[in-house]
């Protein structure tokens, strides 16, 4: 028991979100929110989204954050902020999110199609150990989707690949089979793909 008469209780719980210096915890009641303890924000060590972390629990404020968990699946990518790009050496790793089972690597058919862009996705998420599937959106608007699917399946072997359209209803039967109990999917791709 502490001080003010509280119990400090310690659960594993896991991260919805991040803002700066505070955390967004999902707890069985909901979301509660939490901050590093010292040690921990001294390690320069940070959890991200999906990170499993042992908390001590506030009922008062605050909870404190006192250990990640180790992850199963980890996705980062190059962080050039004030870096140069011919010193790899320098060049540090931007965290973005752990512990799911796929990543959905969102692109629209139309000119925000880049499959370079998609290789790099599917190449960071296979790294990060998880499984990507490239999701094609606007599919409605599109007259050769097919092509656009065949040239994505040319790049990797390991990846499912599926052309949706929230309009037509194209490819929502096939999406939907992601969507279980106890699966985490991570998104990725440019802003307004959806």
């Amino acid at each position: 028991m502490e001080e003010n008469g509280t119990i400090n209780e310690k659960k594993i719980l896991r991260v919805s979100a991040v803002q700066r210096e505070r955390y967004t915890l999902l707890d069985d009641t909901g979301e509660i929110f939490g901050k590093l303890k010292g040690s921990l924000y001294h390690s320069k060590q940070y959890p991200v989204v999906g990170d499993y972390v042992e908390v001590s629990r506030n009922p008062q404020g605050d909870s404190l954050i006192e250990r990640i968990c180790e992850r199963k699946t980890f996705l980062s990518r190059p962080d050039r902020s004030g870096h140069a790009d011919g010193y790899v050496k320098t060049l540090m790793e931007q965290p973005m999110a752990a512990n799911f089972d796929y990543v959905f690597i969102v692109t629209s058919l139309n000119q925000n199609f880049n499959s370079g862009r998609i290789a790099r996705y599917i190449a960071v998420t296979i790294q990060g150990g998880g499984v990507p599937v490239v999701i094609l959106s606007k599919a409605d608007l599109c007259e050769n989707a097919e092509q656009y699917i065949a040239e994505v399946k040319g790049i990797s072997d390991k990846t499912d690949v599926i052309a949706i359209s929230a309009v037509t209803g194209e490819g929502m039967s096939e999406l939907q089979g992601y969507f279980k109990e106890g699966v985490t999917i991570a998104l990725i791709g440019s802003s307004g793909v959806g």
